[in-house]
């Protein structure tokens, strides 16, 4: 947008000058860089054509430039709501899997399950259930980094995509998640460990990553549960201990 009102500038013969550069005799003071730069101001012989054109138009364009660009960042906002889970915060399954297809060799794929989280629900009933969903998707915002991707990938299952953490370290990732809920887990979630499968994403993607997480999962589960689990042979293994 900044790009087309600096075209506009030029063509009706004016220059730009960073604002505290400007010189207040020959500028005009409306700021073109629409708050997405450091201020710009237009800029001619104060008695010129040029000068004359820039007073005239560049008022109603920015205005209209200003609308749209609020328009913009409205449905940016709207597309991002649409685009987390509105228990949990992190990204709906949707969302996720879209994340997870633009995965590179070396990212990590983590898969929690929440053991024993059927309980909550048959004692406590959903709104109980419903309070410690949402204290663990916190938890994953607040311990995974910035531009890890976590979701909740159904019911009492999340996932998280971890650009260039793998292997050893995205275990070690895991753990420090585990031992984060046992110490900031709701009174009424005493009894739920987390499981966790880990794999790394190879040449063959994403998706077939999050299969031998899943695997790995599903290891830990026969292995005793509440722990983390390294994936390292191809298949899901889908079954066994809920």
């Amino acid at each position: 947008m900044s790009a087309i009102v600096s075209t506009l500038v030029h063509d009706l013969g004016g220059a730009l000058v960073v604002a505290r550069y400007a010189d207040p005799a020959t500028t005009v003071p409306l700021d073109v860089a629409l708050g997405l730069a450091e201020p710009l101001l237009p800029c001619a012989d104060p008695v010129s054509v040029a000068a004359m054109r820039l007073r005239a138009v560049l008022p109603e364009f920015l205005e209209a430039a200003r609308l749209v660009l609020s328009r913009m960042r409205d449905q940016e906002r709207r597309d991002e709501e649409a685009t987390r889970d509105h228990l949990t915060g992190v990204l709906t399954r949707r969302a996720w899997m879209r994340r997870l297809s633009s995965a590179a060799p070396g990212d990590g794929v983590c898969l929690i399950d929440l053991d024993h989280f059927k309980s909550i629900n048959d004692t406590g009933g959903h709104a109980a259930g419903d309070k410690v969903l949402r204290a663990f998707g916190a938890l994953m915002l607040r311990t995974f980094r910035r531009d890890d991707a976590c979701g909740r990938y159904g019911g009492d299952e999340f996932v998280c995509l971890t650009p260039g953490l793998a292997g050893p370290s995205l275990v070690a990732m895991g753990e420090q998640v585990r031992q984060r809920w046992e110490s900031e887990q709701p009174a009424a979630a005493t009894l739920i460990g987390l499981t966790i499968g880990v794999a790394e994403v190879g040449e063959d993607g994403g998706r077939a990553a999050l299969q031998l997480a899943d695997a790995a999962m599903y290891r830990g589960k026969s292995a005793g549960r509440n722990r983390t689990e390294l994936g390292c042979t191809a298949g899901s293994g889908r079954g066994g201990p809920t």
